[in-house]
């Protein structure tokens, strides 16, 4: 079944206000990435973030792109996020994010990539070790990533994020 908003092959870009659904549960870990450590016991309680926005879906019929504003409760108030694929490759999935702090981040299971946080201060190595990435954006529009995020000297952070494109997907921008 075609998710609505996707674009088969010959059609027109599509760009469509959507309302996604994220829930992030995070917990501190006691190990390191950077020391190549296995990723052990989590070390703190959880805490669990659940955000209801409007954002941006974008189907070239080569690649998905999903953007939207974060707010107050994420700590990055006024921060765009972008989570963008490859239609070919959708096991392999990259956030970025643009506003006071900047950061491209690459989710692929089983791998570690590195990265730069930038903040305003100063930037920052970030290690990012994802476990899972079931993208199912054009099948009923969801993603579930589990990973592991560390800045370089402090504790990683185990991460559980969902985000849901719920089925209102509303009409294409500029219509």
């Amino acid at each position: 079944m075609k998710r609505p908003g996707a674009v088969s092959a010959g059609e027109c870009p599509m760009l469509k206000k959507v309302r996604i659904a994220i829930k992030t549960t995070q917990r501190e870990l006691a190990t390191s990435l950077f020391h190549q450590k296995q990723v052990g016991e989590v070390s703190s309680d959880p805490s669990t973030i659940e955000l209801m926005m409007e954002g941006r879906y974008h189907d070239d019929g080569t690649r998905v792109t999903i953007s939207y504003k974060e707010g107050e409760l994420t700590g990055m108030k006024d921060a765009r996020t972008s989570i963008s694929f490859q239609k070919s490759e959708p096991h392999l999935v990259t956030m970025t994010r643009d506003g006071t702090a900047r950061t491209a981040m690459i989710f692929e299971a089983g791998r570690r990539h590195l990265c730069i946080y930038q903040t305003p201060y100063m930037p920052f190595e970030l290690a990012v070790a994802t476990k899972k990435v079931q993208n199912r954006i054009e099948e009923n529009g969801t993603l579930h990533l589990v990973y592991t995020a560390e800045i370089k000297g402090a504790n990683g952070q185990y991460t559980d994020f969902t985000m849901t494109l719920l089925p209102d997907l509303g009409k294409p921008l500029g219509t």
